[in-house]
Parts: C-alpha cells; structure tokens; sequence
C-alpha cells in the first residue's frame, strides 16, 4: 500500500514565538507506510504552477465522512463566521471545489463515530480532528494532514482509493473570513475554512507548488504554509480543471503478448502496444505495468522496478524469467488486463571448465575516497599469474579526456601486507620485458614506452588480492584498470573466481563500467551485483544511492536490474547465492544483483544512480562484483 501524506504548517508570519529550527517539520519519518511526496514532484509540468500529483479520483462521486463535531474538543458556537458546527465549516469548503470540478462531485455525509487515528485505510474517506496521524503525533507547527492511498504500492498509479483528512485537535480553531489572524490579535485561532480547502485540494490530487523542484511562486492555497489567502486562486482552479475536465483515452490493446519459448541465454520478447504505442507512454491519467507469477508460484506479482512499461524484451533469457505474465493499464475510469502468456525457458548444460579469465574497469580514480579498487580472488592449488593495469595517460589516445595522469597501483593480500607497487614508469620496471610478452598474450592494448600508465606483472598464491589505485599528486581523472590472468598456459587448477571493483559513480561518461571475459567451452552461471548503501557498514562513505545495474555484451543490453527483491519468487535464489559464495548480505533493497548464465564472451557490466525515480543522489561509491557461482 502506498500513501501521500501532505502535511500543512503555521506560516512564517504565524511564528513569531516559535523557534525558527522547528517551523519547518512537514513530512513524518519514513516508514514502510508513508510515502515521501517530495520525490513526485519533480516532474512537475513548467507551463503551470500546480502540481498534480498522478493520482485522481474515478468519475463519479467522492463521499467523505465528515467526523469532525465527533471528534472535536469542546467548543462554544456560533463560529466566528455564524457556523454553528465544525462540519458545516467542511461542507462548505467542499462546495468551493465542487464548483469547478467536472466529471467528479464531491459529496459527504455527517458521522458522530468516533475516529480511531490508528485506523489506517479502512475503505472510509474520513475528515476527523485527532493529536495524531494513525500513531505519529502532530508537532506543534503542523495543522493537518492528508493521507491519500492509491494502495498497489507501484508508484505511479493514477487511481484515487481513499483519503482521510486529519486535522491537529491541539490548535486553537475558529471558522472565519479575511485575513489569517496573527498573535496580536485576539483571540488568537487558525481558520479551519481555509485549512480543510487546502487538504480538500491534496484529496483532488494536487500538491505544495511552493515545495516543487524548482520551487513555484504563485498565489495558491495549496502552497505549504497558511497565509493571508482564504479562496481558490486561479492557479489551483487551473489545476483542478485540469485533473477533472481533461478527457481520459480510454486504453485500448492493439497488440496482444504471445506465449514464448526460450534457451537460456537466447532472446525473447512479450509484445504489447497499447492504443497503437509500444511503449504506451504514461502520464498524469494513465499507468502502465507487467504482472508476473514465477513458474511453480501461486501469485502474481508486479514488476515494479522495470523502467519501461512497454514490450518485455528478454536480451539473455534467464531460468528466473519462466512463468506466467500479464499487463495491465489502468486510467481513473478503466483497468484492462492482458490474456495471460506463458515464458517457457529451456535449461543450458553448464560447463564447470569455464571461467573468468580478466576485468577491465573504467571509472575515476585517484586518492582517498575517490581510489579505485579492484579486487580478485585466486583459487585451486597452484600461483597464478596476474597481469595488473591502471592506464590513465594512454586512454588519451582513444580518444578519452580527462584522464589521470598519473595512476599508481598498490596490490595487497587477504591480511593487508603490500605484495607489489607499480614503477612511475612502466617500462623501468626489472620484469618490462616480461609485462611486453605477457600483453600480447593476454590481447592487451600496447602501453607506450616511458607513459606513466601503472603496471604490476607477478606471480600469486592463492588467495584474495585487492589493487588500489592513487594518485602521488593526488589528481583524480579517468582510469582504466584491468586484471588479466596471465597464465602462459591455462590452469585449471588455478583461477580466478570473482572479481570486484569499487569505484566513484559519476553522471554521463563518468559512470562505473566493469568488463569481464568468460573463457571456456561452455555457459556458466554467474553472480554479477552493485552494492550501494551497503557498504557503509563496511566503512565507505558518500555511498550510490539506489544504483542501478545494466549488462551488456558489446553494445547488446541483455540484462537489466534496479532492486534485488524483484521479483519476489526469486530472491531465495539470489540468497543462496550469496552465501554459497560468501558474498556479503545486502542491507538496501534497493540494490541489484542478478544470477546470469552467459556463454564464453566479453561483457561488461555498467553502474548507474537512478534518477527517474527522484533519487537525490545518483554519484557516490558503489561496488560491481562479479563471482564465479559453484
């Protein structure tokens, strides 16, 4: 379930004896019931200052329950204003949006129940006085609140399921016309009128125009704060006019999905179009999803984190992709659902021989937080041969700019004792001639004699190893760092198992990209993930909030991935792969992992923030592992 708590405060000019530090408290703590609100509101139409918020009513009727003289404390009336009860203060209220509403009325009906603000979505759109919000107490700057449910927790559906209106039970509360009383005037008491027209507006589907990104300044009384204005401006009839006289295209689907069967590792694609458009394109009336229920489960479940909501294109089909889907697009008026297809995959026969055979990863480098590190693990019974890389200078050639000039590289084992440092020079090193036959081998681009491009070529025991890379000047810039198994003759009873790299995610050309080589005879499941959060708790700061994982071969997408706990049906899988190898545990489900059978080939795995979504921070540390699964 998802809701949108709109929380209104005291204005500024209404704070005179209130602690400047405290005036501002607007949205609860996060919790898995609330939605914060501020991240829909990016996407804020320019042309206009209201900010709708992609929820709306179904044609009709919108009844609220009126509570509030069953809830009040008590009071002496006429109000100010002659009102001679609290809910005729609403009714009227309700009437100023009824006059511009269109294919919606609002109607309401008086209730001497008692609230329970513990009642979270009852299926009643309840207007109650209460000194909490289903448990979370009001400061004393907050005068309502606003708890609009669009309940399938999606996101971004455009129905309107039920709202209840709470109202804080410890202000002073009066009903009358003019301007907002201030504390010189007695007595001192809030509007109630202008309060329940503003959270009637958050009931509509508009929200603060004043807290958008980028703020709007217009006359509103939806903004966040009570002021001097007591009617609907202009702007927020505009609004409301649009969300409730706009037609709503009613979906139609002009392409139908067809059952499929797949290898693992082939392509595949359920095709949709709706009303003639693949992708069908959402906005402020219409949602699109694909639901899906996994081979042997027995519920269907939203694919929430896809990006797109078009045609479902499967680039390396998967054994987690088996099962039965639907799509669905819903409007405030319509639901239309899809036949339900069935994807068949058809398993591959796994090549145990097969194994990692280098990592090649771009991103920043430098010193401190923005090092980049790349870690390796060599198994079996006998030294391997590795081949290290951090080319900085050269990448010019090919075209890169801003390159570090200077990477230096430090490998270490498994209790942190320096096993090698690369030479300021590569080709000064005692073993030059060495790292020349070792590159050719490996199909390595040649370095050129005297850059200061960083190389270590040495031999290892098993074991786990982590390179680092630094800057002696303490530049940052692109680098390229590579892990090679540099073996003349291939061992299989020595390799390398997974591969790590934690870098600094950027925006644009600056993203993290990790490129991996499968070597053998056959396909092999993988374990390929992005930690974020996570690694906070392992000491890395100025972490990838809500990384998002792509994976390609060439310029192919295969696979794509934005939270690891969806679907469902497959997490006890993702979980057994961790710990068979003794990978750490996520914390945030936000971050993605992914089990991948992929035939012999090159790949590489990109590290993205996700900003579609309102994320606030999509830079920050993440680490791209890649582990060879037994």
């Amino acid at each position: 379930m998802s809701t949108i708590p709109h929380r209104l405060s005291f204005s500024p000019s209404l704070r005179l004896s209130f602690s400047p530090s405290l005036s501002l408290s607007f949205f609860p703590p996060f919790s898995p019931t609330f939605f914060l609100t501020l991240l829909a509101l990016a996407a804020a139409p320019c042309v206009h200052a209201y900010v709708p918020f992609r929820s709306t009513w179904p044609s009709g009727d919108i009844p609220l329950r009126l509570q509030l003289d069953a809830t009040a404390a008590t009071r002496i009336f006429p109000l100010i204003d002659g009102a001679m009860s609290w809910n005729v203060v609403a009714q009227a209220a309700l009437e100023d949006w009824n006059l511009h509403l269109g294919r919606c009325r609002f109607t309401s009906t008086i209730s001497t129940t008692t609230f329970s603000a513990r009642q979270e979505f009852d299926g009643l759109n309840q207007v109650s006085f209460s000194t909490n919000t289903y448990g979370l107490a009001f400061s004393p700057f907050e005068l309502a609140a606003t708890l609009l449910d669009n309940s399938d927790g999606l996101g971004d559906t455009v129905r309107s399921r039920e709202a209840d209106v709470i109202v804080n039970k410890s202000v002073v509360w009066n009903s009358f016309r003019g301007p907002a009383r201030r504390p010189a005037t007695e007595p001192i008491s809030t509007d109630l009128r202008r309060v329940l027209l503003h959270e009637f507006g958050h009931v509509l589907g508009l929200t603060h125009p004043d807290l958008a990104t980028p703020r709007q300044n217009v006359a509103s009384a939806l903004n966040s704060f009570i002021t001097d204005i007591e009617t609907l401006q202009p702007d927020d009839i505009a609004g409301i006019t649009y969300l409730y006289t706009t037609p709503i295209v009613p979906p139609v689907l002009t392409t139908q999905p067809s059952p499929q069967t797949a290898s693992i590792g082939s392509t595949a694609q359920l095709t949709i179009a709706v009303n003639n458009q693949d992708p069908p394109v959402p906005d402020d009336f219409h949602s699109y999803h694909w639901y899906f229920k996994a081979a042997g489960a027995t519920t269907f479940e939203a694919l929430f984190t896809l990006i797109k909501p078009g045609s479902l294109t499967f680039g390396s089909v998967q054994l987690e992709d088996a099962g039965s889907y639907y799509f669905q697009a819903i409007t405030p008026d319509h639901t239309l659902t899809s036949p339900t297809v069935t994807l068949t995959t058809t398993p591959a026969t796994l090549a145990p021989a097969t194994q990692l055979a280098n990592l090649s990863t771009r991103g920043i480098g430098g010193s401190g937080p923005r090092s980049m590190i790349v870690g390796f693990v060599v198994t079996g019974t006998r030294p391997k041969t590795v081949l290290l890389r951090a080319a900085g200078p050269t990448l010019a050639t090919f075209g890169v700019t801003g390159t570090l000039a200077d990477p230096q590289l430090i490998l270490k084992n498994s209790v942190g004792t320096t096993v090698a440092t690369s030479t300021a020079l590569w080709d000064q090193s005692p073993n030059a001639p060495d790292i020349r036959t070792a590159t050719s081998r490996v199909g390595a681009f040649t370095l050129p004699a005297g850059s200061r491009d960083a190389v270590i070529f040495t031999t290892l025991a098993p074991g786990n190893y982590t390179a680092t890379t630094t800057s002696p000047s303490n530049a940052t810039g692109i680098i390229l760092i590579e892990v090679y198994d540099a073996d003349a003759t291939r061992d299989s009873a020595s390799r390398i198992t997974n591969l790590s790299t934690r870098g600094y995610v950027s925006t644009g050309s600056d993203t993290l990209i990790a490129g991996f080589v499968v070597s053998g005879p056959g396909p092999r499941t993988y374990l390929v993930r992005i930690a974020g959060d996570t690694l906070r708790s392992l000491g890395v700061t100025a972490t990838l909030d809500d990384p998002f994982l792509k994976l390609f071969t060439g310029s192919t997408l295969i696979r794509e991935k934005d939270d690891w706990d969806s679907p469902v049906s497959f997490q006890p899988a993702l979980r057994a792969a961790f710990t068979s190898v003794g990978a750490f545990v996520f914390s945030d489900r936000q971050e993605p992992a992914m089990l991948v059978t992929l035939r012999p080939g090159s790949y590489t795995a990109q590290a993205t923030g996700l900003t579609n979504d309102g994320s606030t921070n999509p830079t920050g540390n993440a680490l791209i592992e890649i582990y060879e699964v037994p």
